[in-house]
């Protein structure tokens, strides 16, 4: 159409803003453009350029704004929707009859019971036993027993000189020492057929009470003894309920912190996080120590020579290096690593925090260049070196799904 209807040129816009500080002349076919006040331009077009800026920046933020992730509350609304009802029913029974302050009373009484009980008292026992000087207490009177065999002794002696004046004296100590009541049993048994030695038969009765007495604080004293020796792993056991129920409650904080809530990450997670990426810098970087050549094209396909560029490897002097784009996802992985020190130093020690990001420096080239065989002795060395680095039960599956998702 413009070769038909031929154009005049047509006289350019000048924005409104402009106006007054820049005109248009017209000289034999040209347009030349008259600027009278410079500074006036420069300060129209700068605001004209700070509003253009705020304008762009009001759109990114509405652009992103639909791309922001939805609230935890509406991300975990199943949490909401059975556990505060279901809190504030059971809040509802405990407090129904008797209030909020009878309640905190009962619960602190519970559990100053239970501390005092299973934490308290066996560690106190414990200590008393292995460091103090009076060691354990005991349970029986050693003292009364003593006295009790003593008196045992004098009154069987005593019958036995009455009862059995002819028998030999060395018998008579050899029954008192042995304490053997069976002479005291027999005669008993014949005294208490006749109704006129009753006397006798209450002082048989006594000794044998005696006897009796005797054989009771020497059951108090095994059963002391007993107890002494596995009085430690009583105790130990007495805490265990205790241990239990921290464990229980620090579980259940940490589910409740890191998977419901999702407020941080758990040591576990980070090093499993950062295990995972220097896995995969491990996989770059072991694909490119010294690879075998491409195959040779085949005999019935294009006669064009093979394309070479796809080789992701350069050499120099005879070592292997990462190609451009190699290392840009080696670098990618190492900032990865940095993210994850930087966002959680206090998961890691200040000593181990420092040799991690000098590695990562020389692993990415920023102490001098690196070949692909020093890079892989690198990652070596830091596998052998930091402890977290050897996890014990593998890489978690649910950090390699959101890895690859």
């Amino acid at each position: 159409s413009s070769s038909i209807y031929p154009q005049t040129p047509s006289r350019p816009r000048i924005p409104s803003s402009l106006g007054g500080v820049v005109g248009a002349r017209k000289s034999r076919g040209h347009v030349s453009i008259i600027v009278s006040d410079l500074p006036s331009l420069t300060n129209e077009v700068s605001s004209l350029l700070s509003s253009i800026e705020v304008t762009l920046e009001e759109q990114r933020m509405r652009r992103l704004d639909r791309l922001k992730p939805p609230s935890r509350l509406r991300r975990n609304w199943w949490v909401a929707a059975f556990g505060l009802p279901a809190a504030s029913y059971l809040m509802y029974k405990l407090t129904k009859r008797h209030g909020w302050f009878y309640l905190m009373k009962i619960l602190a009484a519970k559990v100053s019971d239970i501390f005092r009980d299973h934490v308290s008292e066996p560690l106190h026992s414990i200590y008393q036993e292995l460091f103090s000087h009076t060691g354990r207490l005991d349970v029986a009177d050693r003292k009364a027993r003593i006295s009790a065999i003593e008196s045992l002794k004098k009154m069987i002696r005593s019958w036995l000189d009455e009862s059995f004046p002819k028998m030999p004296l060395e018998e008579k100590i050899r029954l008192s020492e042995a304490m053997d009541i069976s002479l005291i049993e027999q005669s008993k048994e014949e005294s208490i057929k006749h109704i006129l030695e009753l006397n006798s038969v209450v002082r048989m009765s006594l000794i044998e009470m005696q006897f009796i007495k005797k054989e009771l604080f020497n059951a108090l004293v095994a059963m002391d003894e007993l107890m002494g020796s596995n009085e430690i792993n009583m105790r130990i056991a007495a805490m265990t309920p205790a241990v239990i129920m921290i464990i229980a409650i620090r579980r259940a904080f940490r589910l409740l912190f890191y998977a419901f809530f999702q407020i941080g990450k758990s040591k576990e997670e980070i090093y499993a996080s950062f295990r995972q990426t220097i896995l995969d810098i491990e996989r770059l970087i072991v694909m490119r120590d010294n690879p075998p050549p491409p195959p040779s094209p085949l005999p019935w396909g294009s006669t064009k020579p093979a394309d070479t560029n796809h080789i992701s490897y350069c050499s120099k002097g005879g070592l292997q290096t990462l190609s451009a784009d190699d290392l840009g996802m080696l670098l990618l992985h190492i900032h990865e690593c940095r993210n994850i020190l930087w966002q959680s130093p206090h998961r890691f020690p200040p000593d181990i925090l420092r040799n991690l990001s000098e590695d990562l420096a020389e692993l990415a080239g920023e102490r001098g260049p690196v070949s692909v065989r020093q890079q892989l002795q690198i990652i070596s060395r830091m596998t052998r070196t930091y402890p977290f680095m050897k996890p014990k039960y593998g890489i978690p599956f649910n950090m390699i799904m959101s890895k690859w998702n």
